[in-house]
């Protein structure tokens, strides 16, 4: 099962718990610090970031 995405949001699963109050300690286990392409593609994305606003890079593209 994947995080819910918008169109203009993807967030991790750890960020997508941590918008609970009781997990809100989870936004810094967040490891999709980065788009990963799918090997040898033009561009399709294996892994999108997340675009959570806690974190530095900011909220959504």
């Amino acid at each position: 099962m994947s995080a819910p995405t918008t169109a203009d949001e993807t967030l991790s699963a750890e960020c997508t718990l941590a918008r609970r109050p009781d997990y809100r300690g989870l936004h810094k286990e967040c490891r999709q610090t980065r788009d990963i392409p799918l090997p040898h593609s033009n561009g399709l994305l294996l892994v999108r970031r997340c675009t959570c606003t806690c974190h530095p890079w900011g909220g959504a593209r």
